[in-house]
């Protein structure tokens, strides 16, 4: 499987807010695309799924999914596609959940969308998911606003897997949570690239990038300035930008010892 982006232009009116040259994401890898708020990372995800002229933008270049053209693509094609094919999980997950509606509800819901026949049977590819990304089953019967965040995320997740996603874009998916349950969460994604998932990883933190990317995609201004394996273009950045993205990631300032507090308080 592989997701490969080519000459990706979208426009707003006069407005060019993504010029992509190439992107390549294959099974079993987690590229991360790094840059400032408005650089036009989340923008790309969205013309993935084929969502970017819903918002108004022309686009124009090609996405190819295994060799499927997407740009272009009747919608009854990207229906099977999204979701089935291709997941997207967000910063926020509770947007993804009905709040009126048990989680369990939605999920099976989803996978009825998506071929499951009978409720029963859709149930069980829940809890089953739901257990895979060490939840109980007993998330399912409650609502949204009874879960955390990370366990939002996490049934996020769930249904990508109980989808049987070929790609997974995580557009910041946990910038939102604490560090304890954004380890989690990475740790998570780590364990869907092993399965054979191809991540597309969206966010403006290098240390989720250094984390647990494969190679990183640096976008300023809607363009990529910088693609490489992770490791190199963090330790040995080629580009200025990729510099001071780097030179803005607090550091830890030397913690004094009490010998020396005590002797600058005499």
């Amino acid at each position: 499987m592989k997701l490969a982006i080519r000459d990706l232009e979208i426009d707003f009116g006069r407005r060019h807010v993504v010029a992509v040259d190439a992107l390549d994401c294959d099974a079993g890898e987690i590229v991360g695309v790094v840059g400032e708020s408005g650089s036009g990372k989340s923008m790309t995800a969205t013309a993935v799924l084929g969502l970017a002229t819903r918002l108004g933008a022309t686009v124009r270049g090609s996405i190819e999914l295994d060799g499927l053209q997407l740009l272009g693509a009747t919608e009854a094609t990207m229906r099977e596609v999204r979701g089935r094919r291709v997941a997207m999980i967000f910063q926020s997950p509770s947007g993804a959940f009905n709040p009126v509606m048990r989680v369990g509800e939605v999920f099976a819901r989803t996978l009825r969308l998506h071929g499951e026949r009978s409720k029963a049977s859709a149930w069980a590819r829940a809890e089953a998911a739901v257990e895979e990304v060490l939840l109980p089953a007993a998330v399912l019967g409650r609502y949204p606003h009874q879960l955390s965040g990370g366990q939002l995320q996490r049934v996020a997740i769930a249904v990508a897997l109980a989808l049987r996603a070929e790609v997974l874009l995580a557009d910041e998916p946990t910038s939102a949570l604490d560090v304890t349950v954004q380890a989690e969460i990475l740790g998570l994604l780590a364990r869907l690239r092993e399965r054979g998932l191809a991540v597309l990883l969206i966010t403006h933190d290098l240390a989720v990038v250094a984390e647990v990317a494969d190679r990183v995609a640096v976008m300023q201004a809607g363009s990529f300035v910088e693609v490489g394996q992770t490791t190199e273009v963090l330790t040995h950045p080629a580009h200025e930008y990729t510099r001071s993205l780097l030179d803005a990631v607090p550091k830890l300032s030397a913690v004094p010892s009490a010998e020396d507090s005590g002797a600058r308080s005499l």
